[in-house]
């Protein structure tokens, strides 16, 4: 695999792999409890200790007062992929490609079954320029109705839009 799923890494400061002008992520919340996480994402508290007794979980849950940007971001990682029903062999296929600890963010990553390997989610130029590249087959190809479609949600989109930022 790239290394372009170590963009997606959480880091124990909570600095992001990619900058941001105004981090924000240390002022908009107070940190979470291991408890709290679990409970949140439905994992079973024996299961995240499990997690860290059988080496998959980098810290101990069990001694953890409050998660550091880090430690939350692999607990969430690990435990989503154990909630959705992966057990230990799966996960070792999922994980082989990732560097421990498995601290990355959900919201950047997705598994693609086909390659076999994590990527990035596209960005949002990425988006913009397969969008164009969809329009521009669609008028190579005389779709004409499927433009007028898209034409219309564009059109509905604007609407509620302006209807929505007048004050």
């Amino acid at each position: 695999m790239d290394n372009y799923a170590e963009i997606a890494r959480v880091h124990p400061d909570g600095r992001e792999g990619q900058s941001m002008l105004f981090p924000l992520n240390e002022f908009t919340r107070k940190s979470l409890t291991p408890a709290e996480l679990c409970a949140s994402i439905n994992l079973n508290w024996m299961t995240a200790e499990t997690l860290f007794q059988e080496g998959w979980l980098s810290f101990d849950p069990a001694t953890a007062r409050e998660l550091n940007p880090a430690q939350e971001a692999e607990l969430r990682f690990l435990g989503r992929l154990i909630v959705a029903g992966c057990h230990t062999s799966l996960l070792k296929q999922l994980l082989a490609s990732l560097r421990r600890p498995y601290a990355y963010r959900l919201d950047q990553l997705y598994y693609d079954w086909e390659a076999g390997e994590w990527k990035l989610l596209p960005s949002s130029p990425h988006l913009r320029e397969k969008f164009e590249e969809w329009i521009n087959d669609m008028v190579d190809s005389g779709q004409l109705s499927a433009l007028e479609d898209v034409r219309a949600s564009v059109d509905n989109s604007i609407r509620e839009l302006r209807r929505y930022s007048r004050w």
